[in-house]
C-alpha cells in the first residue's frame, strides 16, 4: 500500500538530487524539495468599447518529449530564404532603442491594446485586484498539492513593498494586484503584482483582448521589473491560443502549460552573477512541452536587473519565429539603455490569434527565506495589430473562504508569522529552525473550489453573475483544474478515467472526462530527474457549453467529480471564465 504521505516523502528525497543537478542546467531551475501544500465577481467584459489605456474597451522522427534545444543552435540566419510555410517572412520591427514612455501609447502609434494604469485602482475588479476587470482576468493558486476536503488552494497574505500610502503592510490573496503611485525610479502610476501562493505558486493576469498576428510579425511591449530568483520569484510572459488561466511548466514548477502556446520565462542569472537575466522559453503543442533553455555559460546574451526599476521589453512574434529584446533597468523610468536581443527562436505555432498573460511565479519564497511573496512591477503593457471584436467575458469569483492559521516561528517565546520573521531577520533562517515551528493565528484565503465526488451529498455551486447573452453564438468555460493523479493503495488508473461532471442552472448533468489531448499534460517530461514532473498540476482547460442552458443575469455552474481513487484528495478548480463569441 502506498499512501500519499509516503509518496510525497519519496519525491522529497529525490528532489534534493534533482535540485543540485538542475542548478547547473538552467539559471532559474531550483532545488525543489516539496513542502506540505500549500470577492465579488468582475463585471461583464465585452469587446469594442474603446481603445486607450484605462478605458473599458481594448479588452475584449518526432523529437523526444521536452527535447532541449540550445538557443545558440536554434538561432537562425534571418537573411536566409525562409521555408515556404505560406506565411510572410518574419520582419523585425524598428527596435525600442529610442523608446520613451508616452501617455496612452505603450510605445505604439496606434495600439490594439494598451494599459498604462494611470487611472488608478479600479473600483469593482473581482478577481482582478485593483486592475481593470474589463481589461484583465486574474488567477492565483498553486499546482503542487491536490486539493482536499479541507483545503482549496489556500493562499496567505503578502507583505508589500513601497506602493501607496493608503495601503496596509500586508494584503490578502484577492488584493494581489495593486496600482502604485510613483516611486523614485518609476515616475508614473504602475501595477504591482504579488504571488503569495507557495511551492510553485503563480499569479496570472490575462489580457482579455485577443492578440492577432496573422500574416505578420506582431509586437508586444511592456516595462517590467525583471529581478528574479530561482528559489523565489520571477516574471513570465505567456502567449496562448486559448484563454489559459494558469500557464506553468514541468518539472521545476510542477505544472502544465497551455494547450498551444509559448512561455517566456524572465529568469535565470547570467554566468552565476547576481542581478542579471537570461531568458528561457517553453513551447507547447497539444500540451506537449519542449524546452528551449539557454546554455548555462557566460556566452549567453543577458541584461541586468534592479529592484524597483523597470526594464523595457519587446517581443516580436510570427507564426514561425520569436525574438525577445530588453533594455537595462531604467534609473528614472524614462531612459532605457542598451536595448538588445536576448532570445531568438524558430517556431511552428498552430495559431495566429491568442491571449497575452503576465505571470508572477513563486517557487517557494517562505521556505527559502526570501519573503512572504514574490512581486514584480509592470507598466505600459500593450500590443499592436487589429482590435478583435465579437467576444464577451464573464468571470466567476474566487471562493475566498477563510483558512485559519499561517506558518509561524517561535521567536522569544512568542509565535510570529514567518513572513514577518523573514523581514525582521534577513538572511538568518536559523531563527526559524524546525523545532521552533508553530501555527500563527492569521488568515489565509481559499481561492479555488473543491469538487466533491458524485457519491457525496452535494456538488459545489459556483456563481457566474451578470451574464449578457445578446448576440452570443458560442459559449466556452475556461478554468484551471487540479486532478489528483498518483498511486494510492496500489491503484493508478490513467488520467482519462477522471470525470468533471457539470450542470448549468439546475439542468442536465454532463460528463467531461480528461480527454486524450489533455492527458499529454500529465506526462513526466523530464523522467531522467526521477519522476518529479508526473501529473498535470493545474490543467488549463476549455469546456464547450450549450448556449441554451445559459440565461441572461446570474448563472450557476455545479460540479461533481468521478473516477478519483485518492482518499480525501479531490479535484479542484480555480479561475473560471465564461467566454462568449458574439455576432459581428
Amino acid at each position: 500500500m502506498v499512501h500519499f504521505s509516503s509518496w510525497r516523502y519519496q519525491r522529497g528525497v529525490r528532489a534534493l538530487y534533482r535540485s543540485i543537478l538542475a542548478l547547473g542546467l538552467f539559471g532559474f531551475a531550483a532545488c525543489s524539495e516539496p513542502s506540505d501544500p500549500a470577492s465579488d465577481a468582475g463585471p461583464s467584459v465585452e469587446a469594442g468599447r474603446g481603445g486607450t489605456a484605462g478605458t473599458a474597451g481594448t479588452a475584449g522522427g518526432e523529437p523526444p518529449l521536452d527535447a532541449e534545444v540550445p538557443l545558440e543552435d536554434a538561432a537562425t540566419d534571418r537573411d536566409a530564404e525562409p521555408a515556404d510555410s505560406g506565411d510572410p517572412p518574419f520582419e523585425r520591427p524598428d527596435g525600442g532603442s529610442d523608446y520613451t514612455p508616452e501617455p496612452g501609447t505603450c510605445g505604439f502609434d496606434t495600439p490594439a491594446f494598451c494599459d498604462t494604469f494611470e487611472l488608478g485602482p479600479a473600483q469593482a475588479s473581482g478577481r482582478s485586484g485593483e486592475l481593470d476587470a474589463t481589461l484583465w482576468s486574474g488567477m492565483r493558486g498553486g499546482p503542487w498539492s491536490p486539493p482536499s476536503l479541507e483545503d482549496g488552494y489556500a493562499v496567505g497574505p503578502a507583505r508589500l513593498p513601497e506602493c501607496r500610502a493608503d495601503l496596509p503592510a500586508t494584503v490578502p490573496a484577492d488584493r494581489d494586484a495593486l496600482i502604485c503611485d510613483p516611486i523614485a525610479a518609476i515616475p508614473t502610476r504602475h501595477a504591482l503584482i504579488t504571488a503569495a501562493a507557495q511551492n510553485y505558486g503563480l499569479t496570472t493576469y490575462r489580457i482579455r483582448q485577443p492578440f492577432d498576428f496573422a500574416e505578420r510579425t506582431g509586437t508586444i511591449k511592456l516595462d517590467a521589473e525583471l529581478v528574479n530568483h530561482g528559489l523565489g520569484g520571477w516574471p513570465a510572459i505567456v502567449l496562448s491560443e486559448d484563454p489559459s488561466p494558469a500557464p506553468s511548466f514541468d518539472w521545476e514548477e510542477r505544472g502544465s502549460g497551455p494547450r498551444n502556446g509559448l512561455e517566456i520565462e524572465l529568469s535565470g542569472g547570467w554566468c552565476n552573477t547576481p542581478n542579471t537575466l537570461e531568458v528561457g522559453l517553453y513551447t507547447f503543442r497539444d500540451y506537449e512541452q519542449t524546452s528551449h533553455r539557454p546554455s548555462f555559460d557566460c556566452e549567453t546574451p543577458h541584461t541586468t536587473t534592479a529592484r524597483d526599476q523597470l526594464n523595457h521589453v519587446e517581443i516580436y512574434v510570427s507564426r514561425d519565429h520569436l525574438e525577445v529584446w530588453a533594455s537595462e533597468p531604467s534609473p528614472d523610468g524614462r531612459t532605457f539603455d542598451n536595448f538588445q536581443l536576448l532570445l531568438e527562436q524558430d517556431l511552428d505555432l498552430p495559431f495566429t490569434r491568442g491571449y497575452v498573460s503576465l505571470v508572477v511565479r513563486n517557487h517557494a519564497t517562505l521556505k527559502y527565506w526570501l519573503g512572504s511573496a514574490a512581486h514584480q512591477r509592470f507598466d505600459n503593457v500593450g500590443f499592436d495589430g487589429p482590435v478583435i471584436g465579437g467576444w464577451r467575458e464573464h468571470s466567476a469569483p474566487d471562493s475566498l473562504t477563510v483558512k485559519q492559521g499561517l506558518e509561524g516561528c517561535l521567536v522569544d517565546g512568542a509565535c510570529a508569522w514567518r513572513g514577518d520573521v523573514i523581514v525582521d531577520h534577513p538572511g538568518d533562517d536559523t531563527v526559524c529552525h524546525p523545532e521552533a515551528s508553530c501555527t500563527y493565528p492569521g488568515e489565509a484565503r481559499h481561492v479555488g473550489y473543491v469538487v466533491p465526488r458524485s457519491d457525496e451529498p452535494a456538488p459545489v455551486a459556483i456563481p457566474i453573475p451578470g451574464v449578457d447573452l445578446s448576440g452570443a453564438t458560442r459559449a466556452r468555460l475556461a478554468l484551471a483544474g487540479t486532478y489528483p493523479w498518483f498511486e494510492w493503495s496500489e491503484m493508478f488508473p490513467p488520467a482519462t478515467t477522471i470525470n468533471l461532471r457539470y450542470r448549468i442552472n439546475g439542468g442536465a448533468w454532463h460528463d467531461r472526462f480528461v480527454n486524450d489531448v489533455e492527458e499529454m499534460a500529465f506526462t513526466d517530461f523530464s523522467p531522467e530527474l526521477g519522476g518529479a514532473g508526473a501529473g498535470s498540476g493545474l490543467l488549463n482547460q476549455i469546456i464547450e457549453l450549450d448556449l441554451a442552458e445559459l440565461h441572461d443575469g446570474d448563472n450557476t455552474i455545479e460540479l461533481y467529480s468521478d473516477g478519483t481513487w485518492t482518499g480525501d484528495y479531490r479535484v479542484g478548480v480555480v479561475a473560471l471564465d465564461l467566454i462568449l463569441d458574439t455576432a459581428p
